[in-house]
């Protein structure tokens, strides 16, 4: 999930994981030296749904750009009835990938292999999909970031331009 805020988004750690581990999109670097600035990070039960903040202008137009990242301000105030009939769309766009790819030679098939990819892309904003419902249905928690306001962000940018500073 992600949350996009005034210059500012907020990515859940499992969404980037499986950025990392599932696409070959360019991912821009100083996503990686936020991700990974203390080393190698684990990702499991107890910390996949922390959001990771990302402020500069690329990381913002990146993540904007992935739409199988669910924005959870485009769903937050949509009934149960409405996510669950995004999920069924969802899932009838990819059985119709599913449909064609299946219907392809084997040699057409190794030509298009990215519409596994996007059958698996799907697949995981299902499972964002289920976990904003049960989220808004009290079933899982998780903490939404704490979008800052006016002076408490901007002292903490100017904070932060001084460390780059020295």
């Amino acid at each position: 999930m992600k949350i996009i805020a005034e210059n500012t988004v907020y990515v859940q750690k499992n969404d980037i994981m499986y950025l990392l581990n599932i696409t070959d999109l360019p991912i821009p670097a100083s996503i990686f030296r936020k991700v990974f600035r203390n080393g190698m990070i684990i990702i499991d039960d107890s910390n996949k749904y922390e959001f990771e903040e990302f402020e500069d202008d690329s990381e913002i137009e990146f993540f904007k750009g992935l739409d199988w990242i669910v924005d959870y301000n485009s769903v937050k105030d949509l009934s149960d009835d409405e996510i669950i009939a995004m999920g069924q769309n969802i899932a009838q766009s990819k059985n119709q990938i599913a449909k064609q790819f299946n219907s392809m030679s084997e040699d057409e098939r190794k030509e298009n292999l990215e519409m596994v990819i996007q059958c698996e892309l799907l697949d995981y904003k299902m499972y964002s999909l289920r976990d904003i419902l049960w989220f808004k249905q009290g079933h899982l928690k998780m903490t939404l970031p704490n979008k800052e306001r006016g002076i408490q962000k901007l002292i903490r940018r100017i904070s932060t331009e001084r460390k780059k500073l020295k």
